[in-house]
């Protein structure tokens, strides 16, 4: 049996702040994760690796732009 009583004071985890913004754009992380991902996977290469993940960045970038705006 376990009677150990937590103390929520020590045992709450901290908050974390969602609103830090990276000094990399959307973009750049698509075509950085996009040419990794082309060297790796034998599909794709490296440079259409990284023009794939460019678009879905610059996509990703939009959507939440426009998310971001209507608050």
């Amino acid at each position: 049996m376990n009677t150990e009583v937590q103390n929520p004071a020590v045992d709450a985890t901290p908050e974390q702040n969602t609103e830090t913004k990276s000094p990399f754009s959307p973009t750049l992380k698509g075509v950085l994760i996009g040419a990794v991902a082309g060297s790796v996977l034998p599909v794709f290469g490296t440079f259409s690796g990284a023009f794939i993940g460019g678009i879905a960045g610059k996509m990703y970038e939009k959507k939440y732009q426009n998310r971001d705006q209507a608050k």
